[in-house]
């Protein structure tokens, strides 16, 4: 039992103590005396809760951390020698890479047969920096038994050269099919990733994490793999936001079967849209950088349908009709939905989904990066939440400006327009696709990068509160962390001075 005496809630601006036991707040207020109680004399100092990520991806992090990771690589020949490198000091297995970035080098992907000249037999796969797409080896092709007469799936294309030939990069489903390819984690390994991965969210202040793509590997295992480790001191708080497809498709587990078997699931996971970076999410217009990219990127994924007479481009996972009824049965079985959603074409769809439902409140839209003034004014009418990931700005700004030019580019994003409208809005990093710091991405969302709209800047409190309670009361997590009273835990971050003063944290 702990009593933390005379500090200054930095989310209230009040002067209070708090009571732990347990590691659970179970008082607060003016509590000078506590009988058996350690003090702990604050002497005014100022204490926020620790910080929660409303979307990442927590096994895959962890995973990731074993990988070559390609993001200071600038050109082709850096990846390569890179490749290279890993190939001779670790010659067995899978070649798998992260972080590469195709707008890094003139806007011009690698091809297999540069992959294949590292090796041929081994598998090589480099995964996208936005994980949306990927480039393979022909090993890696033939792992996944992809040919040149495969034809791409639904909501994924399959990259052909001026001859038509496969050339390995991979966008959207076609990057999914090959990445299932690889083989998948034991037991042990996935709980030895959540661990890991939560001992480095720990040392970042981070107390609660939200997965967003759980069911990516079996999952089965994966469900058991969080639960022990929990059970094995995982210092981060997790809820997990399952695929629809392995809850409702034609092998899912069901709705009860997945209760039944874990009490950590906040919600569903749909996929509607891809990325920016691989010309993917599903936008209004064009994309600029589409004819500076090379023939490897001019020859584009199926579009989008289109309304009649808009244009539209980028790639939607799952035509309207089917992305309604995929929402309607998650939302049926009384699970909040959190879908993916970049451009501002999916975004609209997305909301038609959500609004048929007639509860349109109870669901969240990662990212919506892309927002019109008359998209804001529909989110406020429908009250259903966005998350936001700053840190994106900061890390792929380059990409932004080569596909979508100077003018949407300092649009991304729209912190302030979302807080003004009331819409319920939570920060968050979506790591491994970025480090993953709370504090780079809150450093963001205050001082907008060069080439972002200053004017979409939030205040520091704003964004502390983004990135503790609301993120914990949009993520599920609000039972438990985001603020300092009874009945959460006792997660607390102290500093000497007040950190909701500009440039206090950094």
């Amino acid at each position: 039992m702990t009593l933390y005496r005379n500090f200054t809630d930095a989310l209230t601006g009040e002067r209070t103590s708090v009571l732990e036991t347990e590691g659970m707040i179970v008082e607060r207020g003016d509590l000078p005396e506590v009988p058996n109680a350690e003090v702990v004399d604050l002497a005014g100092k100022w204490v926020l809760p620790s910080f929660v990520d409303a979307h990442c991806h927590i096994l895959p992090m962890g995973l990731d951390l074993q990988k070559l990771h390609l993001g200071n690589c600038s050109n082709h020949r850096d990846v390569l020698d890179a490749l290279s490198a890993r190939h001779r000091e670790q010659p067995d297995g899978w070649l798998l890479a992260v972080h590469y970035d195709q707008t890094k080098y003139e806007g011009i992907h690698l091809v297999r047969d540069q992959l294949d000249a590292i090796s041929a037999d081994r598998p090589i796969l480099l995964r996208h920096v936005s994980g949306h797409a990927s480039v393979a080896n022909s090993a890696a092709l033939r792992a996944a038994k992809v040919d040149e007469s495969t034809t791409n799936p639904e909501g994924g294309t399959f990259e052909r050269d001026q001859e038509g030939r496969l050339n390995g990069v991979l966008l959207e489903h076609a990057h999914e099919r090959v990445s299932a390819a690889v083989p998948n984690p034991t037991l042990d390994e996935m709980v030895d990733a959540i661990l890991r991965a939560g001992e480095r969210m720990r040392s970042w202040n981070i107390a609660g994490a939200c997965d967003m793509m759980t069911g990516r590997f079996d999952l089965e295992l994966e469900l058991q793999a969080y639960e022990i480790a929990a059970q094995k001191g995982c210092p981060v708080e997790t809820r997990l936001y399952v695929q629809w497809k392995t809850v409702f498709g034609p092998r899912g587990i069901g709705a009860d079967e997945l209760r039944a078997r874990s009490s950590r699931v906040g919600g569903i996971k749909i996929f509607a849209d891809g990325a920016i970076g691989s010309a993917t999410a599903a936008i209004y217009g064009r994309y600029t950088g589409a004819t500076a990219q090379g023939p490897y990127l001019s020859r584009r994924s199926r579009p989008a349908p289109a309304p009649e007479g808009v244009e539209v481009s980028g790639q939607l996972i799952y035509a309207p009709e089917r992305l309604q009824e995929m929402v309607r049965k998650a939302h049926d079985a009384g699970f909040q939905v959190a879908t993916h959603s970049i451009g501002d074409y999916s975004t609209d769809l997305v909301m038609d989904a959500y609004e048929a439902t007639g509860e349109p409140q109870r669901h969240r839209i990662e990212h919506s990066m892309l927002l019109s003034d008359a998209q804001i004014e529909r989110l406020a009418r429908l009250g259903s939440a966005v998350t936001f990931q700053p840190e994106f700005l900061l890390r792929f700004g380059h990409s932004y400006l080569r596909q979508l030019g100077p003018e949407r580019t300092a649009r991304l994003k729209r912190t302030r327009s979302l807080l003004d409208a009331g819409i319920p809005l939570a920060f968050s990093s979506d790591q491994p696709i970025v480090n993953g710091n709370p504090v780079d991405g809150i450093a963001t969302a205050v001082h907008r990068p060069e080439a972002f709209d200053p004017a979409e800047n939030c205040t520091m409190r704003e964004a502390l509160a983004l990135y503790t309670r609301e993120a914990a009361r949009l993520g599920s997590l609000g039972g438990v962390l985001g603020t300092l009273v009874p009945g959460k835990l006792a997660r607390l971050q102290v500093f000497d001075a007040d950190p909701t003063r500009k440039d206090c944290l950094f």
